[in-house]
C-alpha cells in the first residue's frame, strides 16, 4: 500500500481586467513578447520551434543571482488559454493557468491561477511566507503594465 504524500501547497487566484480584445492580450502572454511590456523581464529559450510560446516550448528565467527557473508551456490555445509549469530547483513547482474571456468588446478578463507546491523544506518556508497582500500587489502591477502597454500600442 502506498502512503499519500502531502507537501505544502498554496493556490492563489486573481482576475485582471484588461482594456483590449482577448486576441491582443493573448499575444502578449509569451516569454518573448513579455519583454516588451514587463520591466525587468527576461527569458532564455531552451526549445521553441517558432521562437514564441507554443505547446511543449521550454524556456528559463533568472533573477537577482538566484538559481535558474525552468518553464514548460504545457498548453497553448490561442486567444483562450495558456498553461505553464515552472520548476524552481530544490524549492518548488508552480502550476500557472491563464484563462481569457471577453465580457464585452475590447475588454478581457484574464483569470490567473498559481498553484505552488513545495519540493523541499526551503520551498515550504518560501510558500508559507507568501501573503495574499503580496500576491494581489504583484497581480495588480502586472495588470497595470499590460493595460499601459495596450493603451500605447495598437498592434
Amino acid at each position: 500500500m502506498t502512503t499519500p504524500v502531502h507537501g505544502t501547497r498554496l493556490t492563489r487566484e486573481y482576475r485582471q481586467n484588461l482594456n483590449a480584445t482577448h486576441e491582443r492580450v493573448f499575444a502578449l502572454l509569451c516569454p518573448e513578447r513579455e519583454k516588451q511590456w514587463l520591466p525587468g523581464w527576461d527569458a532564455r529559450w531552451i526549445h521553441s520551434e517558432s521562437g514564441f510560446a507554443e505547446p511543449r516550448a521550454v524556456f528559463a528565467t533568472q533573477h537577482a543571482g538566484a538559481a535558474e527557473i525552468i518553464w514548460l508551456v504545457a498548453e497553448h490555445r490561442p486567444a483562450h488559454r495558456v498553461h505553464l509549469v515552472r520548476w524552481h530547483p530544490d524549492r518548488m513547482v508552480v502550476d500557472i493557468e491563464l484563462d481569457l474571456s471577453s465580457p464585452q468588446p475590447n475588454h478581457t478578463w484574464l483569470d490567473v491561477r498559481y498553484t505552488y507546491t513545495a519540493t523541499s523544506p526551503a520551498g515550504r518556508t518560501e510558500i508559507e511566507a507568501k501573503t495574499a497582500e503580496q500576491w494581489h500587489a504583484q497581480m495588480k502591477s502586472w495588470e497595470q503594465h499590460l493595460n499601459a502597454w495596450l493603451a500605447l500600442r495598437r498592434d
